[in-house]
């Protein structure tokens, strides 16, 4: 039996309300909830029903004074959302078949989820139907029963953001977040490794873990977070004492009902490979696995994630194992364990996950949007339907920093297209390319389009495979925009004013262009290459100095130079970043250097940050072989200021303060030598 806990604070309500038509519903028809509502939310309920086929029922969500709002109906066995705009349903999303409460129980649980712009139902342990818009704003939510069973303690359960973090540091006794649904769980304070006996807890890199041991043959399991959490990437470093399984827990909503990344060391009976399953009633289930076991006593991360419907597994950040599934739809995450010897987890870290996926499988209403000409969906594939000008989009306004890719199969002549940052029909970036038929034909080109006029940002030959179809991809990252076909590098761009917004497609002259296998994914933010602070009082730990200070990442300067050297070479995009404290006290320069081996090097691109005594106004002066490329000023927010001076592809970008400055190209994409500074500030 599938259970979640409840505020009890919150009002519970029935109502038996005649529902004639999905038309001119008014708000004393609905019985409202009471909660809040003004960001993400559930509605949670427990359906008592005699059949499925006669219940007759309706959710409203974001009811807006005007009447229009988006509805959930449960009738004829189905459950279906629509748009109600002016009192005229219009259908959105996916179907899904409403089954009966399981053996013995008289009421199924349900939930509606309403986030930023997707929308789905949870019955019982599976999610059954989907939706996607945005165009309504936060409003009431509600319920309406004409026939057919009751709603029992119905509520708004808010959903706030998904965070935890979990290194096992604490004291003896102290508070933890996690609770054991099996099996035995302790924290260790001390490393169990062979050079343990030799040193001390508080100097140890590793001195605090969490160990797991089965009982027997049902595995231990322990979890934290809420049950109402559904779009989630959880994390953890594990080391196995042995080759029993070891994984994570999503989705939890008991014992008996979970989802679990099991992992089998090589010299499992089972044979070494990584597996998502799916578990209910106790009862465990396949639904995707790939070869390939851990070695025992050694440290691994292991990473899941999971939305949409889908999960993926990384193993040390590389992609191992994707796998669809609807169970469950919700719910904790956990640590896995089938070990009777155990298995020790550490630096546990969950938070929110964004993926899109679309194969055009399935027919969903309002999940693409036209703004230009007809596109038509049909088998398992989107095409331009007409010759015009055709636009085509679909997402999340919010969504920054990703990869958005899709087949595509052209025509002979006309053009193709992905649009990336859309924020409205006069807002967006276009990457576009065309062999013929068009002005533009035989290049690639990327066009900002800001108040409907369009702006050239960057156009290059365009290089196509010789095949019926390829792979177009799309990256989005702080303004920089590329253009990759078949993983080979077209044309990028950089423009500040694009960091956010959705995805789209485009088409011109290119009537019967197929679209199909479209992906979003969220690209991970770059890791710094500086030692975390461990063992920086030196004075305590001189042997630690050279290689785990703050300054270990660089070469101390000469007695007759000033100038500090990076002991790292980098390759593609980086950012050097300072912190300048007491800006406006004095009056000095800082110098920063990259893509130089020496000071005299004729490659290197130097920034000069200017401060004077007295205001907090800072000039900046980009160099390149010792020619001014760009300049600019800005005025740093406070006393202490930032600078970030990055490489993104092809062009030097500089802020402060996290607010751009000045950009320059560098004409060509090179590799460039270690990232180095100097400074004459004081």
């Amino acid at each position: 039996m599938i259970t979640r806990a409840r505020p009890a604070l919150l009002l519970s309500l029935m109502a038996a309300i005649l529902l004639t038509s999905l038309h001119g519903v008014s708000a004393a028809d609905i019985t409202f909830l009471e909660g809040e509502l003004d960001g993400d939310y559930d509605v949670v309920a427990d359906a008592r029903i005699s059949s499925p086929a006669k219940l007759d029922a309706r959710f409203v969500l974001d009811y807006q004074e005007s009447g229009d709002h988006y509805s959930l109906t449960l009738a004829g066995g189905k459950a279906q959302f629509h748009k109600v705009i002016n009192g005229k349903p219009i259908r959105i999303g996916t179907a899904g078949d409403l089954t009966p409460p399981p053996d013995g129980a008289e009421t199924i649980p349900l939930t509606v989820q309403r986030r930023d712009w997707r929308m789905a139902l949870v019955w019982g342990d599976r999610v059954i139907a989907r939706a996607y818009d945005s165009s309504l704003q936060r409003g009431k939510a509600g319920y309406i029963i004409s026939a057919g069973g009751t709603f029992e303690e119905p509520m708004i359960q808010p959903v706030g953001d998904i965070f935890i973090t979990d290194d096992f540091v604490r004291e003896e006794g102290g508070a933890s977040a996690w609770e054991v649904g099996a099996g035995k769980w302790e924290q260790r304070s001390i490393r169990d490794d062979q050079q343990a006996g030799r040193q001390e807890a508080d100097k140890s890199a590793n001195a605090f873990s969490y160990l797991g041991k089965a009982a027997g043959d049902k595995p231990a399991i322990t979890t934290a977070g809420h049950w109402f959490w559904d779009l989630y990437t959880m994390q953890a470093a594990v080391k196995p004492l042995d080759d029993k399984a070891v994984g994570l827990v999503i989705y939890f909503q008991d014992a008996d009902n979970y989802l679990a990344i099991r992992w089998l060391g090589r010299e499992h009976p089972e044979g070494g490979k990584l597996q998502v399953i799916s578990v209910s009633n106790g009862r465990p289930h396949t639904i995707g696995e790939t070869p390939g076991g851990f070695l025992s006593n050694q440290w691994y991360c292991l990473r899941a994630a999971v939305a949409e419907g889908m999960v993926h597994v990384w193993v040390d950040d590389g992609l191992r194992l994707v796998a669809p599934t609807d169970a469950f739809g919700q719910g904790k995450i956990g640590l896995y364990t089938e070990s009777t010897k155990g298995v020790f987890f550490d630096d546990v870290a969950c938070g929110p996950w964004e993926l899109f996926s679309e194969d055009f499988a399935t027919q969903a209403p309002g999940k693409w949007q036209t703004l230009d000409g007809s596109w038509k969906q049909a088998d398992g594939a989107l095409k331009a339907a007409g010759d015009q000008r055709c636009i085509i989009t679909t997402g999340r306004k919010a969504w920054q920093h990703y990869e958005y890719s899709i087949n595509v199969q052209p025509t002979a002549t006309g053009a193709c297209g992905l649009i990336v940052a859309f924020q409205g029909p006069g807002d967006y970036c276009l990457l576009r390319w065309s062999l013929k038929g068009t002005p533009y034909a035989g290049k690639a080109q990327i066009l900002h389009v800001a108040g409907g006029h369009e702006t050239l940002l960057a156009e290059a030959p365009v290089i196509l495979p010789q095949k019926t179809s390829y792979r177009a991809t799309a990256d989005l990252k702080d303004g920089l925009v590329t253009l990759a076909i078949e993983g080979r590098p077209q044309v990028e761009a950089f423009d500040p004013g694009l960091s956010a917004g959705a995805v789209g497609l485009f088409v011109n002259g290119a009537a019967g262009a197929r679209f199909d296998n479209a992906l979003l994914e969220i690209i991970p933010p770059q890791h710094t290459s500086r030692i975390v602070r461990e063992f920086t009082d030196t004075s305590k730990h001189p042997e630690m100095a050279e290689w785990a200070s703050t300054n270990a990442p660089w070469v101390k300067p000469e007695s007759e130079g000033r100038t500090w050297w990076t002991k790292g070479d980098y390759f593609g995009d980086h950012a050097l970043v300072f912190a300048l404290p007491n800006v406006g006290s004095k009056t000095g320069s800082l110098n920063l250097i990259i893509g130089a081996d020496s000071p005299q090097d004729a490659k290197a691109c130097k920034l000069i940050a200017t401060l004077k005594s007295g205001s907090k106004d800072i000039a900046m002066a980009l160099h390149r072989g010792g020619e001014l490329i760009a300049e600019g000023k800005a005025t740093a927010k406070s006393a202490r200021a930032k600078i970030s001076f990055e490489r993104r592809g092809r062009w030097l970008v500089v802020l402060l303060d996290d607010q751009f400055v000045l950009k320059a190209d560098t004409a060509s994409p090179q590799p460039q030598a270690a990232a180095k500074s100097s400074s004459t500030a004081p």
